[in-house]
């Protein structure tokens, strides 16, 4: 994705939001722009969303002090020899008026709240506000459009950039239209009233006696959440819980295939790319460790309702803003490099455009542990062809690169340089080794307050992370690239943990995983798993847990611990993990052998053990034995298997080493906090350039591969 007026690739920051600079002086917005092209940017996202005072100005009105205040920035932005991109709608047109946002919002239609009330929120499925959304779209080209970022693909195609939505999230209208839209999805789903009073535990004789209050969660329960163990049980309560969140799945999916069409209709050259979540998608913080931030919970895409992997297919560009952070709240470069993978997925066979959080963020000043070099380095590393970034002036949300020491920006400016030198050396597409399967129903239905889920998200983390330490590329694929057969680019397939499969089975995928480790393919699987269950017939025993024993003693951590008597043993419990090794008939991970492939199951959250932050405490019970936690060890059980079935290994492995391989290059980002020495033939291109081969800490390099 180049940047046509610079010939770079495309390099996005936000700059500005309700506060600043609309309200600041014309000497503060002239430091401002040139500091972000000081940096390295070369396009600039405005917060132009639909308000009225926008629709004034483009049908001829004068400027308000918001509106005239960008088009001056729109005027440096030019001046500076950069361009500018619009970001056109936000989730529920503007959750900040009238208190720090005078222009009200354009809805076109809004829905209506349980108590009959003005929801303020868009009605995604009205005609009205679709038409609403496009005119706004068409306003900003009629006003704004010569001034738009070009890019060319890499097709050879010139796109005009638009954010054109930011945080897209469905609510439910109780008026009379939106009651029968909801339960006419229910009666599609359920297609006859015996079932649905079979699932709900209601008797019911017609759809037509279904009140919606009594079957959406908010209104039918006095709580914030079902329970880990009304999941379990299959409970009324859960399945409620996962068919509000289907239902906005599928309203977002035809938004997005409605408005391609229609703001294609705008400008046949108009590349949509929205921001499909703010604050990272699934591994994000958990928001109730943040105090007084509105909408915190809808951080939590569990509460929200979308998937952007089936949401992909209708847009140009699937796309979010990461932060590498932790659900826990930990930085963590790996977080960005893990959803960076799903954004490569979800864009299989087209380019893709990242996106990173730079600033100051709320919970923690995650870049005093990080660096943007070294996030640039995974970004780079995953395959973009571009990144937008937030941002400058979002003071509600801590984007304040203004305000960021020199350290920081000097970071910054190194990583932009040296990706927009590297993006157009890489030629030919990132290795394929290892598929992630990404847990699309915990991710869609289970939220963070649900015991135990976070542990569960980081199940996926964890793995990832072993596969980057041990020099496998990894893509973190769904269920439907499964069923499409994508599983026949891969050598080995992980399942991480997802307990709501069951809400959500997808059965094609079943098939083709069955057919595919008939054929060859490797399964690692973590305990609970109803796929594997389902398609061959694993099933683990549920149990208090205990140390494991691999050669030596080993702590696993995990929600939720398993055993197997049936199967080859691969690793045991054990009772006494000295030299006698005093191990348990319970085995911890087995192998199943069908046809030429192989089903490696795990009773215990490896992925989890692998990232966890707090080491586990020796059991007392354990006496005077040594034993350490999973990725200590001295030798690793998913990376053996892996090792072992013959997956070739990146050229440079380690841990906090994450290595990606093209065809003709490879990029190597060092996450550690030591220098390391790369023994490799071939250019070079350092972030910071020492010696010729020593890559410095939380910096990246590219090396071309001869």
């Amino acid at each position: 994705m180049t940047d046509v007026k610079t010939g770079e690739p495309y390099i996005n920051v936000w700059f500005g939001n309700f506060y600043r600079p609309a309200y600041d002086g014309e000497p503060f917005i002239d430091t401002a722009v040139k500091l972000l092209k000081e940096n390295g940017f070369n396009s600039i996202m405005l917060d132009s969303k639909a308000w009225e005072d926008f629709r004034d100005r483009y049908n001829g009105g004068e400027a308000s002090v918001y509106v005239r205040t960008q088009e001056y920035m729109q005027k440096r932005v030019l001046e500076e020899g950069m361009s500018y991109v619009h970001l056109s709608l936000y989730l529920n047109a503007d959750n900040l008026y009238p208190n720090i946002r005078f222009s009200p919002p354009i809805y076109g239609e809004s829905v209506t709240n349980a108590d009959g009330t003005d929801g303020k929120w868009y009605k995604y499925w009205s005609e009205k506000t679709k038409d609403s959304m496009a005119e706004h779209v068409r306003g900003l080209y009629k006003l704004y459009g010569d001034g738009f970022t070009r890019c060319k693909t890499q097709d050879g195609k010139t796109v005009e950039m638009m954010c054109t939505m930011w945080d897209p999230i469905v609510a439910p209208s109780f008026d009379a239209e939106g009651r029968a839209r909801y339960i006419g999805w229910l009666k599609k789903k359920y297609k006859n009233i015996g079932a649905l009073n079979s699932v709900y535990q209601t008797d019911l004789s017609s759809f037509e006696e279904v009140r919606m209050e009594d079957f959406w969660f908010s209104c039918a329960y006095d709580k914030a959440v079902y329970t880990k163990e009304e999941l379990d049980a299959r409970g009324a309560a859960a399945q409620m819980w996962a068919d509000n969140m289907l239902w906005r799945r599928e309203e977002i999916c035809d938004y997005f295939e409605d408005m391609q069409r229609r703001l294609k209709a705008v400008s046949p050259s108009i590349y949509t790319c929205p921001d499909m979540a703010q604050w990272s998608y699934f591994l994000n913080i958990d928001a109730t460790a943040l105090a007084n931030v509105g909408f915190s919970d809808l951080w939590d895409t569990a509460n929200r309702g979308i998937d952007i992997y089936k949401a992909a297919k209708f847009v140009d560009c699937a796309h979010f803003i990461t932060v590498p952070i932790t659900p826990f709240g930990d930085p963590d470069p790996y977080v960005t490099s893990c959803q960076h993978s799903m954004m490569r997925a979800m864009n299989e066979g087209r380019e893709f455009i990242g996106g990173i959080y730079w600033g100051r963020f709320l919970y923690s000043d995650i870049y005093e542990f990080l660096t943007p070099c070294e996030i640039i380095g995974s970004m780079v590393g995953a395959g973009i062809s571009g990144y937008t970034s937030y941002g400058m002036c979002g003071l509600d949300d801590g984007g304040v690169l203004h305000r960021m020491p020199e350290c920081f920006n000097h970071s910054l400016k190194t990583g932009n340089e040296w990706a927009k030198a590297v993006i157009p050396k890489i030629n030919g597409k990132r290795k394929k080794q290892v598929a992630i399967l990404f847990p699309s129903a915990m991710a869609l239905m289970e939220p963070m307050s649900v015991t135990g889920n976070k542990e569960r998200r980081c199940d996926l983390l964890g793995y990832y992370r072993m596969c980057c330490d041990f020099g496998y590329m990894a893509d973190v694929i769904d269920a439907d690239m499964i069923a499409a057969g994508a599983l026949n680019d891969y050598a080995a397939l992980i399942i991480p943990e997802n307990d709501c499969y069951h809400l959500d089975i997808h059965t094609k995928a079943e098939e083709e995983v069955k057919q595919w480790v008939s054929g060859g393919g490797i399964v690692i699987s973590s305990p609970g798993d109803k796929l594997c269950e389902r398609v061959f017939g694993i099933q683990g025993n549920a149990f208090e847990g205990a140390p494991i024993w691999y050669g030596e003693g080993g702590l696993a951590q995990s929600d939720r611990f398993e055993y197997f008597t049936d199967g080859e043993c691969v690793a045991k419990y054990c009772e006494d993990a000295g030299q006698g090794a005093v191990e348990t008939d319970k085995n911890a991970v087995v192998l199943h052998r069908f046809g030429q492939g192989r089903v490696y199951s795990f009773g215990f959250a490896y992925g989890y053990s692998y990232c966890a932050k707090i080491a586990p405490h020796v059991p007392l019970s354990q006496k005077n034995n040594e034993l350490y936690p999973i990725p200590m060890m001295e030798r690793n059980i998913a990376a053996d298997i892996l090792r072992n079935a013959g997956i070739e290994q990146a050229p440079i492995i380690g841990r906090n080493i994450e290595t990606a391989v093209f065809e003709d290059c490879m990029i190597v980002t060092n996450h550690n906090s030591q220098p390391i020495a790369l023994d490799l033939e071939g250019e070079k291109i350092f972030q910071y350039n020492m010696d010729g081969h020593t890559l410095m800490p939380r910096s990246a390099v590219y090396v071309k591969i001869k």
